[in-house]
């Protein structure tokens, strides 16, 4: 499967086709064959916009969790603040995208509840709404194998949903399976699909052209930035 808007608009169609249900992690139980469908935002929250006003056009909610501690965009910024909106206003929910390894002090799994639980009031301030799923930012093994009760949320790594629900991603630009074969034969009963917004794009290409992209893009966003802060700086670059 190519990662292009056009390929997954394919996906979604074969989705529907095959008879199964794209639903939520609240509603699943609710449909015979469910589908989830769900986005993790590791670096460009723009780009996920763009993706979550395609899936709306095609008829389609989703997850897309935001990474609170993510490097790469802050969630308290008006701009990042107005793109979450924009999400929501298209249909789909938001959820917390957690990193362990942020908290390299942390005294057991106690502790790693709490700073999930200050991580989802941060993110519900900034949404003016309520969280209540969270994914883990590339997990470790003890932490898929803990099955850690949230209070308050659900936690997608679950058993029930990845052992329950066959679980396919796109991690890294790269389907580790092919998710197109198991939709069309509908080989499982129940699917969570997991794909990340920053890959695709309208024509294909490689992981590398895709990173130089960004790179480049970034440039652009700094420029837009600093001219937003910084008087008279067309006169000067």
């Amino acid at each position: 499967m190519n990662f292009t808007y056009d390929a997954y608009a394919d996906l979604l169609h074969v989705i529907g086709k095959s008879g199964y249900t794209i639903t939520d992690y609240h509603n699943y139980q609710n449909t015979e064959n469910p589908c989830i469908l769900r986005h993790d935002i590791d670096y460009s929250i723009e780009r996920a916009v763009k993706f979550a006003k395609m899936e709306k056009e095609l008829g389609a909610a989703s997850t897309y969790f935001v990474l609170v501690s993510s490097d790469f965009y802050n969630i308290f910024s008006r701009n990042v603040r107005n793109r979450i909106q924009e999400l929501i206003g298209y249909g789909h929910e938001i959820g917390l995208h957690f990193d362990e390894t942020v908290y390299e002090k942390c005294k057991g799994w106690e502790d790693m509840i709490g700073h999930i639980l200050a991580e989802k009031e941060l993110l519900e301030q900034t949404c003016q709404r309520r969280i209540s799923v969270v994914s883990m930012h590339r997990p470790s093994k003890e932490i898929l194998e803990k099955e850690l009760k949230i209070p308050g949320m659900i936690n997608s790594y679950s058993k029930e949903f990845f052992q329950n629900f066959k679980y396919v991603s796109d991690s890294r630009m790269k389907w580790r399976e092919d998710v197109m074969k198991y939709v069309k034969e509908k080989q499982y009963p129940r699917m969570q699909i997991l794909t990340h917004a920053f890959w695709y794009k309208e024509q294909a290409c490689g992981i590398k052209e895709r990173l130089k992209d960004f790179l480049e893009e970034a440039k652009k966003d700094r420029y837009q930035i600093l001219e937003e802060n910084f008087t008279g700086l067309s006169d000067i670059l």
